[in-house]
């Protein structure tokens, strides 16, 4: 066999949107999809766009979880020719992405790449 891919293995994800939406706007539905509330006072868990202050349109969206002060990275987010990026998801949130940016752009207009991390 030439080729043996095995699922355990993590992955990064780039997806790639073409359209001429701004990227903050193309961040912003996806962060919209992935707002929920729990059953608890304090339990709520947000994604949020940051502008990268030292990249001019350049975006982060971070978790937000109500309990917690930090903010984790998700991706980071810009423009390249036609298309607006989301570069280095992990793998497991790949249907977060996918399913708000499908539904509002159409499969067409979705592309990705994934990149097998280094075998050691």
């Amino acid at each position: 066999m030439l080729f043996h891919y095995r699922w355990e293995e993590e992955v990064t994800i780039w997806l790639y949107v073409k359209t001429t939406d701004d990227p903050k706007i193309v961040g912003n539905v996806v962060c919209t999809f992935n707002s929920t509330d729990g059953e608890h006072p304090g339990d709520k868990y947000t994604w949020v766009m940051q502008e990268v202050k030292s990249e001019p349109n350049y975006w982060e969206i971070k978790g937000k979880y109500a309990a917690l002060q930090n903010l984790t990275e998700i991706a980071v987010i810009y423009r390249i020719g036609d298309a607006v990026v989301f570069s280095e998801i992990e793998d497991d949130l790949a249907p977060d992405f996918l399913d708000p940016l499908i539904s509002k752009y159409g499969f067409d207009n979705v592309k990705w790449i994934v990149v097998c991390s280094a075998q050691k």
